[in-house]
């Protein structure tokens, strides 16, 4: 009787620890996998380079202009940009054309993620991350002269939004700018692009 007491006694033991064990097997992956789409990364740190096609107009002191600008980023962070305006042969004051280039900073992003700050949405979290600050020369035509007969540079802060509430893919994006002349006036630019990003290019080896 005994005997019997203590097989029963061992299986229901048996029964109860297995359970147990299994959850204590799946319980890492669930407290250290993070829900999807809220790593605070968002494929940023999965690919170095973030490459921005943008196109848009901008007002250089009311006077618009269509404008197309190219950018990239290393880590979604340290830039550079090129950008070309044109005014089509509208009327005013202001250049006819210009082109520019420089540098730009997006100096929240990783920051915010090394303080674990980043908890999503991954909306709030990639528009705060877009705020960037850009340094650059630029070369117009005057209405009255030739192409690069007008020089200075800029000064900008710009911010974005994704549409999809994802890194890559369309965004709609605003700048405000101070450009400074060499010879002619000082003006304000504003300007509003649609861009797209593509997230490229990895350091890491093929697996």
């Amino acid at each position: 009787m005994r005997l019997v007491t203590l097989t029963l006694a061992h299986g229901v033991a048996l029964a109860l620890a297995a359970p147990a064990a299994a959850q204590s097997e799946e319980q890492p992956s669930r407290v250290h996998a993070p829900l999807p789409g809220s790593d605070g990364v968002y494929g940023r740190l999965d690919n170095s380079l973030d490459l921005g096609f943008a196109a848009g107009a901008e007002l250089e002191a009311g006077e618009p202009r269509a404008a197309l600008r190219l950018s990239g980023h290393y880590l979604s962070t340290a830039g550079v940009y090129v950008r070309y305006s044109d005014a089509f042969g509208a009327e005013g004051e202001r250049p006819l054309r210009t082109l520019s280039f420089g540098v730009d900073l997006k100096p929240l992003f990783l920051p915010r993620f090394a303080q674990d700050t980043e908890h999503g949405p991954a909306l709030l979290d990639l528009s705060l991350d877009s705020l960037s600050l850009n340094s650059g020369i630029y070369f117009a035509e005057p209405r009255t002269g030739s192409f690069a007969a007008e020089r200075g540079f800029d000064l900008g802060i710009g911010l974005g939004v994704p549409l999809l509430a994802e890194a890559a893919g369309p965004w709609l994006e605003g700048r405000a700018e101070r450009r400074f002349a060499d010879e002619a006036e000082n003006a304000w630019l504003f300007s509003v692009f649609f861009s797209w990003h593509a997230l490229t290019w990895t350091t890491e080896p093929d697996r």
